[in-house]
């Protein structure tokens, strides 16, 4: 079946066994709050970490998963414009009780605005690298190799943005490479951002 909330799509399988495994089964107060949370940590507030472990204490996994599927509704819904009412009929079909499909709706009714203009705002943004540092130290890097730090913003992990550090060992003759590709992208950039309107 495809879905509004889902851009015309299917409905990923992690997300239908989420609803019916563990949506489902929140009382429809924890859901709409937890719903709630996460929509307000879509726009950038902070997350109350302390209250999602209260409203999931019953679930596996200290409830990342469902955190994850709720996230992925929201902004799916949110991001394809998708109405309330066409939400809450497609989560039903996917196996959520009509009142926690309603629960859902009224969280989407009060965030969607806001969760369209944070994508927006944010669409350039997910997964930026932020910065790269040489930390190659003799004896611990392989010869002829560098030892790199990526600093990533806005990092998916889990379904939500976190900040990230990553190391990785890199040949030196593929970072001169990498160094030339991007200096070419850069140009092309430049020369296109240059040229006038036609």
């Amino acid at each position: 079946m495809k879905f509004r909330f889902c851009g015309e799509g299917d409905c990923p399988d992690w997300v239908l066994a989420e609803i019916i495994s563990t949506l489902s089964n929140l009382s429809i107060e924890n859901l709409e709050q937890l719903s709630d949370l996460v929509a307000q940590r879509i726009c950038g507030e902070t997350f109350e970490e302390a209250q999602i472990k209260s409203l999931t204490s019953t679930l596996t996994n200290e409830g990342k998963t469902a955190v994850a599927c709720i996230n992925f509704m929201l902004t799916s819904a949110a991001r394809y414009s998708c109405s309330e009412s066409i939400f809450g009929e497609e989560i039903q079909q996917l196996g959520l009780p009509k009142d926690h499909a309603a629960a859902m709706c009224r969280v989407l009714q009060k965030h969607s605005a806001a969760i369209r203009q944070t994508l927006i705002n944010k669409s350039f943004r997910i997964n930026e690298l932020t910065s790269v540092r040489d930390i190659s130290t003799p004896g611990q890097t392989p010869p002829n190799y560098a030892t790199l730090e990526l600093k990533i913003s806005q990092e998916l992990v889990d379904g939500l943005p976190k900040d990230t550090t990553h190391v990785l060992n890199i040949d030196r003759a593929q970072i001169k490479a990498l160094l030339a590709e991007l200096k070419l992208a850069r140009d092309v950039m430049q020369k296109n951002e240059n040229k006038p309107d036609s």
